[in-house]
């Protein structure tokens, strides 16, 4: 059988949906089937990206590059000739939509409702591509994967589809505790970074409630605290606001933007925090609190979403909306070692329940399921 993948997500910077395609391929070229992969991605992505983030020699799969100069254009009008060349049995779009005609079986993977539940978060003109298009994927696929049994819930009760299977995202291994005291000061030395620090990873976008979080710290600043503020994402849309509120209150010293930051030097950037703040006013799944866990770093999140089925009762969870209480869970991780090695403890052990081979062998489980109906 031949199963084709839309690498839409493998651009340059990989980030949350390209890392859950990229770990999805490794982990499924892991497992000799007789299935074939073929992903589907455009020439620049296949020329600076993928030779680096595939283990190529471990996948039976085939790269059929295309290029893409517009998402619409592209997915509605040239890969549906591109899959029945390749004579794709199924396929599995990861990022959100489908194109409007294809010879074959479909799978589309949903990490969130945010394009409905909260416009407000998102571009205009995006928002409105996305919900017409969800609801004609949604109805066309033979199967749809959600992330969380929370998306999977807002998708019923948005959309009244039912053909609805939740997989959980996996966790990479690199994403540990490390000993590596050399490579972690390198790494400090690389981004800038100072001794003590409290991390935020996300892309820097309204949602993330980056605002509040800065305002939250300002409160730990006043309280004394020698711990700088260290956000390590891309600028997201509309962050500007947020530059502003730094500026206002005289924090510009206290807070180091990273930027992006590579696979490989993110477990490094996890090591050196003292606590790992995520007050997301939502999320599908929320993939950085896991890899914070996994890396031994004390977690408070949002009690909103999916946080809380992702978090179980490894992190302190707060209103995402209520500054005094992010600023309250922080500054009591900061002055209580014992809470701070309970969250270690716990965090650890909750992010050992994922893993990218039980997402694989889950969704290969969807596929051959949907090309056996």
């Amino acid at each position: 059988m031949n199963i084709g993948l839309n690498g839409l997500f493998l651009s340059k910077k990989i980030t949350g949906g390209g890392r859950y395609l990229l770990n999805l391929v490794n982990e499924l070229g892991m497992h000799k089937t007789n299935e074939n992969y073929f992903i589907f991605l455009n020439r620049k992505s296949f020329k600076k990206n993928i030779i680096n983030n595939l283990f190529i020699e471990n996948i039976n799969c085939g790269f059929c590059t295309s290029f893409r100069p517009l998402r619409l254009f592209w997915e509605s009008l040239l890969l549906p000739d591109v899959i029945k060349k390749n004579k794709i049995d199924l396929f599995h779009a990861s990022g959100f939509t489908l194109p409007a005609r294809l010879p074959c079986r479909s799978i589309v993977t949903i990490f969130d409702m945010t394009f409905f539940l909260m416009p407000e978060v998102h571009q205009k003109v995006k928002t409105a591509y996305f919900r017409n298009r969800i609801p004609l994927t949604l109805k066309k696929a033979d199967m749809i994967i959600a992330i969380s049994n929370q998306t999977k819930n807002d998708i019923v009760n948005i959309l009244p589809e039912h053909k609805i299977r939740v997989i959980y995202l996996g966790l990479d291994k690199k994403f540990k505790p490390l000993g590596d005291s050399i490579k972690i000061q390198t790494t400090r030395m690389k981004y800038n970074l100072p001794q003590k620090y409290i991390l935020f990873v996300g892309t820097v976008e309204p949602r993330k409630n980056i605002s509040r979080i800065i305002l939250a710290f300002d409160k730990i600043k006043k309280k004394g605290s020698e711990h700088k503020l260290l956000i390590a994402g891309e600028w997201g849309w509309n962050y500007k606001e947020i530059l502003l509120t730094i500026n206002r209150l005289g924090l510009k010293d206290e807070i180091i933007f990273t930027h992006y930051v590579t696979d490989e030097d993110m477990p490094f950037i996890y090591n050196g925090a003292s606590v790992f703040v995520y007050p997301s006013l939502y999320e599908g799944f929320g993939i950085p609190v896991l890899e914070a866990m996994a890396c031994g770093v004390p977690v408070v999140t949002s009690c909103v979403s999916s946080l809380p089925e992702v978090a179980g009762e490894a992190a302190i969870l707060i209103d995402p909306r209520n500054i005094e209480e992010i600023s309250n869970a922080i500054d009591k991780v900061l002055r209580n070692s014992g809470l701070a090695e309970q969250l270690k403890i716990r965090g650890m052990q909750r992010a050992a329940k994922f893993s990218n081979q039980k997402m694989a062998l889950e969704t290969m489980d969807v596929y051959r399921k949907v090309l056996s109906g």
